[in-house]
């Protein structure tokens, strides 16, 4: 029988019983379920956009185990902090309100592009940031400026999982790739193996190696940035010591890459072409695996030198004895509003632009189905095999490549790609143009590109022209990149142009089918009379399908 003191209002005594109550688990839940749902959503999607790069770009593979390493971070400072005592003042969200509101209105259009273009790179960083924005805005609506500091760098961490722009990474890539060339040829001269260098391309006794992208050092410099990011998180090192970490992992990754490239190089000139087939893979995990243990080793070494420890505050629940209890209970309602309006409006996004590309796509045809078959029967044909790595860098369904001599003494190459209907199929069609691939070998580009529609048969093929300077000549090079049910109004000269990246939104997605055919003719100064050989040819190897 419970006894209430005479000289006691019994409200106080309830009161005071009511405050001894925990709050309901269900109650205590919804403001982060309120959150989290959206947040959920909007990392989904961002994780599944930049997924396609980290699985079929070499460069970027070590993404996949970047969002991982940012839950690790976040775990870490979630155990390490202290909830001895709470944010001393409730978050105030006016500040950075107009902020948010403008990251949350740009989702829409960078969602509506990126649903028809998302490889687009600055469209990928765009996305990124507008997520990591938000989170840190949630962040600090739910706990103030104690929970930003928190999660601010472990957030922004993923950052560097998103591929460089183009505009960027492709002038380090070349660079890069001749720097590495000619250190190696310098280092095969020490060791007495006598090489040339050809642009990106390294000539031997035994054939000729190309510096590709996985070897050309921006991998190892990518990778390397993100595991010296990572170590300097991981063992809490101040900002200088984590500065100084950065161009070290760097120095590290460049060293250990040389040394890499002339390993394989050295066993291509003494074993032949086919050494680097087999220790490719054996060396580029090796290295991989030594420069980790390095750099693990001197952030270690970094921290020996103890840092003056800082308390850190990380509290969810206010006790209701401080003196400002109801900034927690501000926090989370100011959370729970944040939340719904945010699931609100990324539902509505989606819903549009799905509806959107429905109407949009309902009307494209996708046109004839048409496939390409090389002149084989010309005795001069020669058929050029595709190698494990052309097959895992362009995941096409179908395809051939071959080379021959034509009766007016040119030589030709031929190289086509087929990819179903899908999401991969326009994100791998753009990735190679001749003006990257071939100037990454060591050929000059002259002119180019310039757009030409060409009618074969019952096919409206847009066609662009570039010239390159070979070692006899001027090289005369034609590529088409058609998609099914795109339109002569969709076709422009460069394929990485704004209008063209932009178009998809009018166009439809771009996920109905692609094939790359590139034809490249050597031995003709004359554009024109390539022209005209190049229609010829293309209405005896095309065919259509039923």
């Amino acid at each position: 029988m419970n006894m209430v003191n005479p000289k006691t209002p019994a409200s106080a005594s309830v009161i005071s019983r009511t405050q001894a109550l925990p709050p309901s688990r269900s109650r205590a839940g919804w403001p982060w379920l309120c959150l989290l749902l959206p947040l959920g959503c909007l990392w989904f999607h961002l994780v599944d956009n930049l997924r396609l790069e980290w699985s079929t770009n070499p460069q970027y593979s070590y993404g996949l185990v970047v969002p991982l390493l940012v839950a690790g971070l976040l775990l870490r400072r979630w155990q390490s902090a202290t909830s001895s005592r709470p944010a001393s003042v409730a978050a105030n969200p006016w500040p950075a309100l107009a902020f948010f509101g403008l990251l949350a209105f740009l989702y829409l259009p960078t969602r509506l592009i990126d649903a028809a273009t998302p490889e687009w790179r600055p469209l990928q960083w765009c996305l990124a940031l507008e997520v990591i924005g938000l989170t840190l805005y949630a962040a600090y609506l739910a706990g103030g400026t104690a929970w930003l500091r928190q999660i601010a760098f472990p957030v922004a961490f993923f950052l560097v999982a998103v591929p460089w722009p183009s505009p960027i990474e492709t002038p380090i890539i070349q660079d890069l790739s001749r720097m590495n060339a000619a250190l190696v040829v310098l280092v095969l001269g020490v060791v007495g193996v006598p090489a040339i260098q050809h642009g990106n391309v390294i000539e031997v006794s035994t054939g000729v190696v190309g510096i590709n992208d996985a070897c050309s050092g921006i991998r190892s410099l990518q990778s390397s940035l993100m595991i010296s990011l990572f170590l300097g998180e991981f063992f809490r090192l101040g900002w200088r010591r984590r500065l100084l970490l950065v161009p070290i992992s760097i120095a590290l990754a460049m060293a250990l890459n040389l040394c890499r490239t002339s390993l394989l190089t050295w066993l291509t000139a003494k074993k032949g072409i086919g050494a680097i087939a087999e220790y490719h893979d054996e060396a580029g995990m090796t290295i991989l695996l030594v420069c980790s243990a390095l750099l693990w080793g001197i952030a270690w070494w970094l921290k020996r030198r103890p840092v003056p420890a800082r308390v850190e505050y990380l509290s969810a629940v206010p006790p209701a004895h401080a003196a400002n209890g109801d900034a927690g209970a501000a926090n989370r309602r100011r959370a729970v509003r944040f939340g719904i309006g945010l699931l609100a409006w990324v539902v509505a996004v989606e819903g549009g632009v799905e509806l959107w590309y429905h109407i949009r796509e309902s009307h494209l045809q996708p046109g004839p189905n048409w496939a390409v078959k090389l002149p084989d029967q010309n005795p001069t044909y020669k058929e050029l095999p595709f190698t494990r790595e052309e097959h895992e860098l362009l995941r096409f369904d179908d395809g051939c490549q071959g080379a021959w001599n034509e009766p007016d003494g040119t030589t030709w190459q031929a190289f086509y790609y087929d990819w179903l209907p899908g999401r991969v199929a326009g994100y791998l069609a753009k990735r190679h143009t001749p003006d990257i691939c071939m100037t990454a070998t060591g050929y000059k580009l002259l002119s180019g590109p310039d757009l030409m529609v060409l009618n074969v048969k019952q096919l409206e093929l847009p066609v662009r022209h570039y010239v390159f300077a070979g070692a006899s000549g001027p090289m005369q090079v034609y590529q088409c990149h058609w998609e099914a049910g795109m339109g002569r109004n969709t076709y422009t000269a460069d394929e990485s142009s704004r209008f063209n990246l932009i178009r998809g939104i009018w166009a439809g997605r771009g996920n109905h089918g692609q094939k790359v055919l590139e034809i490249v003719i050597s031995g003709c100064d004359n554009a024109e009379l390539a022209q005209q050989a190049l229609v010829r040819r293309l209405d005896d190897i095309i065919a259509i399908q039923d």
